[in-house]
Order: C-alpha cells, then structure tokens, then sequence
C-alpha cells in the first residue's frame, strides 16, 4: 500500500500518518523532514527531490506525508490513497498553537534533525492566509479527486470515523 497524506499546517498530517503506518506497518517519508537541514535551512530542490525518489524506490508500501506539490509528483500517480486534511483555519492554528506549547525548543520526530519547534508572525501567517489560497486548495482538491482513492477530510470528526471503521487502534489519541 502507498499512502499520501496532504492538508494545512496544523491539520494533523503527521500524527496521522504515524496510525496509518502503525496500522498498516509501513515505513513514513515526513516531507519536512528532508526538505530543510539543521536550523530550517532549506535544502537544494534537486536534493530533495532525489531523497524523495530514494525513499519510493526503497519501498515498495510507504507513506509519503506533506505537500510540496512540485516535488515527485509521481508519488502523487503511484499512491493507492490519497488523504487530504482540509480543516478550517481556526481549527489548523489552534492546533499549531497547542503543538507550540507542547514542543517548544524540542524536535519533533517529524521535523529535520537540528530543527526545533518553533513559532513566528511567518508561520502564523502561512498557517492562517498564505497556505490556504484559492489556488493551492484548488490543486490539493484535484490532486485528490484525481487519485486511485482520493478522501477529503473536512473535519476531525469525520477523520475518526473513518479510522474506526477501518479498525485503526486507539484512533481518537492524539489526534
């Protein structure tokens, strides 16, 4: 099985994969983790995109959990489902915040090594406006439409039941 997990910051992508690969004993590719070095440098393109098509030609059942939508857009092609995360924006930054609280000055097992958590007027605002553009729902819409199963969550509610009727393990923690 190969899974894409896309949606907003703070919508719950990594905690979700985490049960996915729990549940269906795979191996998880946190895009962020890759796309930056030590102390949110961002890594070179063609690095990243090389990392990403490393980790595909790995394993042969993955999960893949972040956007990027320019990067390998194969694994887009390849995944059996596609999960796209589209909470509200209140809903994604109170999320943000109470993960803030949690981790500050700690890394997250789903960040890059070096990288801590951390909160700034850019993120909210990339949390709050700038990721949730017109434009970039639209093509996480179709990207998910277009899947061999595409499932768009609009709210944790509904992510839950699903997770309960596929039988995934104390789906509800955490989340």
């Amino acid at each position: 099985m190969k899974i894409v997990i896309l949606g907003f910051s703070g919508s719950g992508k990594s905690t979700l994969a985490k049960k996915l690969a729990k549940h269906y004993h795979l191996d998880i590719l946190y895009l962020d983790s890759i796309f930056f070095k030590p102390n949110w440098v961002i890594r070179d393109r063609e690095e990243f995109d090389y990392l990403i098509k490393k980790f595909m030609n790995e394993h042969d059942s993955w999960i893949i959990e972040g956007n990027y939508m320019k990067s390998v857009p194969e694994r887009f092609l390849e995944a059996d489902q596609i999960f796209y995360l589209s909470y509200n924006r209140f809903f994604c930054l109170r999320s943000v915040l109470k993960r803030y609280k949690k981790n500050k000055n700690k890394t997250r097992e789903s960040m890059a090594e070096g990288c801590k958590e951390k909160l700034d007027l850019s993120f909210l605002w990339q949390v709050f406006y700038k990721g949730r553009k017109r434009k970039k729902r639209k093509r996480l819409l179709e990207i998910t439409k277009n899947s061999k199963e595409g499932l768009v969550f609009k709210n944790r509610k509904a992510l839950h039941q699903y997770l309960k009727e596929l039988g995934v393990e104390n789906y509800e923690t955490s989340m």
